[in-house]
């Protein structure tokens, strides 16, 4: 590893108006010791609500009942805990997600306890579908007490589903202890796999989950107040789930380490780490180039005691920026990335609260397009969780895909995989990012068009099953990538043979036999194409069949691919034979051919028409 420290000396030349201002009513007036903040849509209303985990100090006892705030839509705040439904306890993190597939948000809280004997056991919460929760942990998390600052999730086994990790022995100072690993069976019920992590006993508060080293599996990292020659630790995935301890993570952080968040902060595509803290209580950068990472420290201000770091494009130009959640007297801090990963502080861009933040969270609150800003406070002060609204431009950027997998095709199933980042890279989430997938595959006998919603497997990480269909040569595979505010982007993959032109056969035989259509020219955008029938009756009329859909309905004596259609009109010549000319049309869906079929008028058909062989053209 290299690995340097330098200090550099910047400041933005003129004072600006703050861009987060503080929302005084937002929020209900609350009292409670917060730890951590999520933002998420519990009740499946189109609005970012407000978790808050709530626990009273460190180690043993702070029982507190957790708080749900829900949104009207406009960034204003209303409490509904009761629907929580949870006995009060001292939580550190929550997190909100699918955990048993149903489509809906659930919540699982890391708890903390005294040490070394922990009494505390994580909390499950499972979503009703409109925001109304029952606490479900004696029946679906393993009962092992312990300590813990930090949960993430993550498909750590390529399954399909969500597993947890969590940190352990996380008291305030840190005491070295082995982190925890719990497999989801596939439906929100979760076993004890933590013997596929490396026997490590290592005093973590934080850990993150996405992919490292760019092989498309789930990496573990875990950060906190290590020991003096280790203070982050790297585990690799195998592909199965299982992992195995790398040392390249070591230099990253200090024995004040409270967390460690990563993106592509330079844009070389590979993640980068945002440290509190690098040196001492100063906060850092260790950037990744080709495996090897380099450290160095943030510009000052710098140096104050910090709990929290997040990265967000607060000023639209496709690069992360970096926030800091202060414990000090500075209050929040902005470092605007200059591109390449320089960094320099922002003077006024967060109005300046003295508070004491353990948490922060992004999201669009009022539905203005922007990333605004919500605080967690504890330790000390009121504890007046906080939300501050964005005024500076909303997201124009697409989602920046870090990297595209073209696997091999497997004769049952094809898993393809992808890595997105977007404006904010926070506790291993992706964002607001949203995936769908197509696919596309044709034999002499058959066709399948395929497709659904990406599944978010952890740190912009996503995947699709594609299953195989029997003789095809290949399959078109296209991804499109959707953030918040409806900015795309896509990308598309060919594997095998995948042919421009796909006879789908279901000809009715005419007067001469079965006509014949073909296609001609390559599907582009724009692109002039024709197809052309053959062995159709001479000197007769009939219309041209195109669609981006099919639905195989029999009709007139005959079976009809294309559905949905539009007819163009033809006269076949003495030959039996007609060329249909046209532009291949610009912005079809990704991935969906446009069939085409032929219908004759034929008397020596059934029912008067003959039928073409069905025709697919797909585009490049």
């Amino acid at each position: 590893m290299r690995t340097s420290i330098a200090i550099a000396l910047a400041f933005a030349g003129t004072p600006l108006a703050a861009q987060f201002s503080l929302a005084s009513n937002a929020l209900p007036p609350q009292s409670l010791w917060s730890d951590a903040v999520e933002l998420a849509d519990v009740d499946r209303d189109g609005d970012l609500d407000l978790l808050f985990a709530n626990g009273q100090g460190y180690g043993a006892g702070g029982e507190l009942p957790q708080h749900l705030f829900l949104n009207d839509g406009t960034g204003h705040f209303t409490a509904a805990h009761e629907r929580l439904n949870v006995a009060p306890f001292n939580a550190k993190m929550v997190i909100a997600e699918d955990f048993d597939g149903d489509g809906d948000l659930d919540l699982v809280y890391a708890p903390e306890s005294g040490w070394p004997n922990p009494t505390a056991t994580p909390r499950i919460l499972i979503n009703s579908g409109i925001g109304n929760f029952a606490d479900q942990s004696a029946i679906r998390l393993p009962a092992t007490p312990m300590a813990s600052f930090c949960v993430c999730a993550g498909d750590v086994d390529d399954d399909g589903d969500l597993d947890l990790v969590f940190t352990d022995g996380a008291t305030f100072g840190g005491v070295a202890t082995q982190a925890r690993l719990y497999e989801n069976f596939g439906n929100g019920f979760f076993f004890d796999s933590t013997h596929k992590l490396p026997t490590d006993l290592y005093n973590a508060q934080d850990v993150t989950l996405f992919d490292w080293d760019r092989d498309f599996d789930i990496d573990v990292v875990l950060s906190g107040k290590g020991l003096l020659d280790v203070h982050s630790r790297l585990y690799l995935n195998d592909g199965s789930g299982v992992f195995s301890s790398s040392s390249v993570l070591d230099d990253v952080g200090s024995n004040a380490t409270y967390e460690v968040e990563w993106g592509d902060l330079d844009g070389d595509r590979d993640m980068d780490g945002m440290v509190v803290a690098q040196l001492a209580s100063f906060e850092g950068l260790a950037l990744q180039s080709g495996g090897a990472v380099t450290t160095s420290l943030l510009p000052f201000p710098n140096g104050e005691d910090d709990n929290e770091i997040a990265a967000l494009d607060y000023d639209d130009d496709a690069d992360l920026d970096i926030l800091i959640g202060s414990l000090g007297p500075s209050g929040e801090r902005l470092y605007r990335n200059e591109g390449f990963g320089v960094f320099t502080n922002v003077n006024d861009a967060i109005e300046t609260v003295f508070d004491s933040t353990l948490d922060i969270g992004l999201g669009d609150l009022d539905g203005d397009g922007d990333y605004d800003l919500v605080t967690a406070q504890g330790e000390s002060g009121d504890f007046t969780n906080r939300v501050y609204l964005n005024n500076g431009p909303a997201d124009s950027v697409r989602p920046l895909l870090l990297a595209l997998e073209t696997p091999a095709i497997d004769p049952f199933e094809t898993l393809f995989h992808a890595t997105t980042q977007d404006a904010i890279q926070d506790d291993g989430k992706a964002s607001y990012v949203t995936a769908r997938w197509s696919a596309w595959q044709g034999s002499s006998s058959a066709i399948r068009e395929s497709g659904g919603a990406g599944f978010h497997q952890g740190g912009g990480l996503w995947r699709a099953a594609v299953p195989t269909l029997t003789g095809a040569g290949g399959v078109a595979f296209c991804w499109s990538f959707a953030d918040a505010p409806g900015n795309t982007r896509t990308a598309t993959l060919r594997l095998g043979t995948v042919v421009d032109w796909n006879d789908l056969g279901n000809a009715t035989a005419g007067l001469t036999g079965f006509p014949l259509l073909t296609g001609s020219g390559v599907p582009a955008p724009g692109a002039p194409l024709s197809v052309r029938l053959t062995n159709a009756r001479p000197n007769t009329v009939g219309g041209l069949v195109v669609s981006t859909r099919t639905f195989f309905v029999s009709v007139l004596g005959g079976v009809l691919v294309p559905r949905n259609s539009v007819v163009l009109s033809y006269v076949t010549d003495a030959q039996g034979s007609a060329t249909i000319d046209f532009i291949w049309p610009p912005g079809l869906p990704a991935c969906r051919p446009l069939y085409f079929q032929a219908l004759s008028l034929d008397f020596a058909s059934p029912n008067n028409w003959s039928f073409s062989n069905a025709l697919a053209g797909l585009e490049r």
